[in-house]
């Protein structure tokens, strides 16, 4: 089973490692803030593929980097 903590903690740490803040991150999804402070507490359980390919894309990672099913972000 996929950890919701686990999922925001790596949305988390490759946001941080593009230098943006949720505010901006979540302007590019058109989500506000806050649904990405929830994401990335695990607050959110089940967050739909669409959503986590289009994080994966602003976030130029592999979206199964996201979903813990590889430790390859590329």
């Amino acid at each position: 089973m996929i950890e919701p903590i686990e999922v925001g903690k790596r949305i988390k740490e490759r946001r941080e490692e593009l230098g943006l803040t949720q505010e901006q991150l979540g302007a590019k999804l058109w989500l506000n803030k806050s649904t990405i402070q929830r994401y990335e507490t695990g607050k959110i359980k089940t967050i739909k593929l669409p959503v986590i390919q289009s994080i994966a894309e602003c976030l130029s990672v592999n979206p199964d980097w996201i979903i813990c099913k590889t430790n390859d972000k590329s």
